[in-house]
């Protein structure tokens, strides 16, 4: 798939986690919420889109890797044409996203670093089993699992962020601060789907010995 193919497959998946991450922070319980969060990645991988978080633990070893730069500048472009437009359309959605920004800004590198690992990790495992499991309810409940898993946990969803700090940023400072979070954050799932990736597929190998 040519680099221009892959960006446009990118920026419907972040136009999802917009909407995703929209409705997340419209609701007031957030059990609610992380479920409506989940209406994100469910079309992403009902549509095959390229999401920068499913996508970044298959890019070693394989034969055809992804072009995961590619794909999160689609999912950063997919995410600034969604909540740009709806917070000049409803004020209420960055005073909702203001608090959770101002907590992500307060962490250090290392805390955000590891929780953007784990996040790495569940995203690898729902995208994973979507791909493995051949019972449609199969797919799905990963899905309606992961996410709310993640989102309870605390854990760092880069593409999420980019749609939260959109919503919150009130100045280039803090602009500034917010692109540095998510470029860590970013690496940070990589990190953590690579890992688990690693060690299902030396666990598959060794199964086959």
């Amino acid at each position: 798939m040519s680099n221009w193919n892959t960006f446009l497959k990118s920026v419907p998946a972040g136009v999802m986690i917009g909407l995703g991450v929209t409705a997340f922070i419209s609701s007031e319980n957030k059990v609610f919420g992380s479920i409506l969060f989940c209406l994100g990645l469910f079309g992403i991988c009902a549509f095959g889109f390229n999401l920068f978080t499913g996508k970044i633990g298959y890019v070693i070893p394989t034969k055809n890797n992804p072009n995961c730069l590619m794909i999160w500048l689609g999912n950063l472009v997919g995410c600034l044409i969604t909540t740009v437009p709806l917070r000049f359309a409803n004020p209420k959605y960055n005073e909702a996203a203001v608090v959770l920004a101002e907590n992500k800004l307060s962490q250090n590198f290392l805390q955000t670093f590891i929780l953007g690992i784990f996040c790495g990790m569940i995203m690898y495992i729902v995208v994973e089993n979507y791909s493995a499991n051949s019972s449609p309810l199969g797919k799905y409940l990963g899905i309606f699992l992961g996410i709310p898993a993640f989102i309870f946990a605390g854990f760092e969803h880069s593409i999420a962020d980019i749609c939260y700090f959109s919503y919150a940023a009130s100045s280039l400072e803090q602009v500034a601060k917010m692109f540095v979070y998510i470029l860590t954050v970013s690496v940070a799932n990589g990190v953590g789907s690579i890992i688990f990736r690693a060690f299902t597929v030396m666990y598959k190998e060794k199964v086959k010995k």
